[in-house]
């Protein structure tokens, strides 16, 4: 009985002894349907192995994929290596999806004793991903610029689908008011206004940075690069006008803005005025700024009514100075920015009830636009030192909520403490005038602690343990 034992102990560590698959890699990460590629696997003896000899490999694959050719194996001397490479074809028409390559290898270890088989075996898995990547394209309208421009971008993807699309421009030429603007899904064409800030762009041939970030087919992210290269001409009067405060439509407010001379001669009795009635100064017809010296800035308020649509507006205006004892005045358009009164608020709800620690609980958050005009890209974030989260992330996308709209979003939750708990719930999302906003929540709950009766049995068990002794001891008594 012994020997068979260490018989079958033996058969079995020869099964298993000998080959060994240390690594696999492809030549993509991701695969296009109709494209070929190369999967390659190290296939090792580890040191002190016999030499195993004889090596045939079987592959077999997901539907989707063609080997298109199966290599040979040599011998494999102990601490010895062999890079198999295995050619394969994504075939047309696939769908988006991982797909897998099982590689066997099987061989024959040497032993001086005779007439007994040792064999070797291993396998690999080798997962391929296919997916239809997009091909961007830009076109614009314009290519010159001249410090505040509006341009229509055409973006064409002439390939897989492209969700959840965000466009940045990471250089010196950006998108004035906004780090990101989100397009959501693109398939086809999509033409978007940017409105191009270059004042700070020297004259000349400029490249415009366009970056690209993106979910494929398959939820991947992805960030993608293109420039487009445009003119940079700079005008003649040399001054820049920054806003300084928040100016919030159909409403009077403060707006403070700052003007710099960027120019090379001192400017006398600079003015700045407002050319559309849609934005009214209440006490003065103009901004005064006064004498700019080369480099130097100044600052002005005044209380102001806009009837200006949230977002950034590209006002005409006319800017007045005195330059050599010389009159001056030029018309162009100045970038202010409309604040909208964006505000959210959000209610709590959970099932089952009560919370108690220990058990795991769906809560919901309800997001309600509270604001006069539509939120975009509403993300929610729950967080609390008393619960743990049991989702893959603690972040939940809702989209845009237009005014009065309201959408709701779970988690799974599950608590670790008692007793009245903070939790708190951080809204991010994008207001009517393109403006990133952030606001933090924090509500109370009520988690309790379980009754121990009902989570353990040892103290019924431990009852009945008493009442089994009692009425053995009376009955014993009875007796004797």
């Amino acid at each position: 009985m012994m020997k068979n034992v260490l018989l079958v102990l033996m058969l079995f560590s020869m099964t298993f002894a000998g080959l060994s698959i240390d690594e696999y890699s492809l030549t993509k990460d991701i695969y296009n349907p109709g494209e070929p590629g190369v999967a390659t696997v190290k296939v090792t003896n580890p040191v002190g192995s016999e030499r195993v000899s004889s090596i045939s490999m079987s592959i077999t694959t997901a539907p989707e994929l063609t080997v298109t050719g199966t290599p040979k194996l040599a011998d494999i001397d102990s601490g010895g290596s062999a890079i198999v490479s295995i050619p394969f074809k994504v075939k047309p028409g696939t769908k988006a999806g991982i797909y897998t390559i099982h590689a066997f290898f099987s061989g024959f270890l040497s032993s001086d004793a005779p007439g007994l088989s040792q064999q070797s075996v291993n396998s690999v898995t080798i997962p391929v991903t296919v997916v239809n990547e997009p091909e961007f394209s830009f076109y614009v309208d314009s290519k010159v610029l001249t410090g505040f421009d509006s341009v229509n971008v055409t973006i064409s993807n002439n390939g897989g689908a492209a969700n959840n699309v965000k466009l940045s421009l990471p250089g010196e030429v950006s998108v004035y008011g906004s780090d990101q603007l989100y397009l959501g899904d693109i398939s086809g064409n999509k033409t978007i206004q940017l409105l191009l800030d270059s004042r700070d762009v020297p004259d000349g041939a400029t490249d415009v940075l366009m970056e690209l970030s993106y979910d494929d087919e398959l939820g991947i992210p992805h960030t993608e690069n293109a420039t487009i290269r445009m003119t940079v001409r700079d005008e003649p009067l040399d001054v820049k006008f920054t806003q300084k405060t928040d100016l919030y439509t159909r409403d009077e407010s403060t707006l403070t803005i700052e003007v710099k001379n960027e120019g090379d001669v001192t400017l006398r009795d600079v003015r700045l005025l407002f050319m559309n009635n849609t934005i009214r100064l209440k006490d003065q017809t103009e901004f005064k700024f006064g004498d700019l010296a080369p480099g130097s800035t100044a600052t002005v308020s005044a209380l102001v009514y806009t009837e200006e649509a949230p977002g950034v507006n590209l006002l005409p205006s006319k800017v007045e100075w005195i330059e050599q004892d010389v009159q001056n005045e030029e018309e162009r358009h100045v970038a202010i920015t409309v604040t909208s009164d964006a505000d959210v608020a959000v209610f709590l709800e959970a099932k089952p009830l009560p919370l108690s620690v220990g058990s795991e609980h769906t809560v919901s958050v309800l997001v309600s636009n509270l604001g006069s005009f539509a939120i975009e890209n509403v993300d929610v974030t729950i967080t609390s030192p008393a619960m743990s989260s049991l989702d893959i992330s603690n972040n939940q996308y809702i989209g845009g909520l237009q005014r009065d709209d309201f959408s709701t979003v779970q988690f799974l939750m599950k608590p670790n403490q008692s007793g009245t708990q903070p939790v708190n719930i951080k809204v991010n999302y994008r207001d009517a005038s393109g403006e990133w906003k952030t606001e933090t929540i924090t509500q109370t709950i009520m988690i309790y602690q379980p009754d121990m009766q009902d989570s353990s049995p040892i103290p019924l068990l431990l009852l009945l343990a008493g009442v089994v002794v009692l009425v053995w001891w009376f009955k014993f008594r009875k007796k004797k």
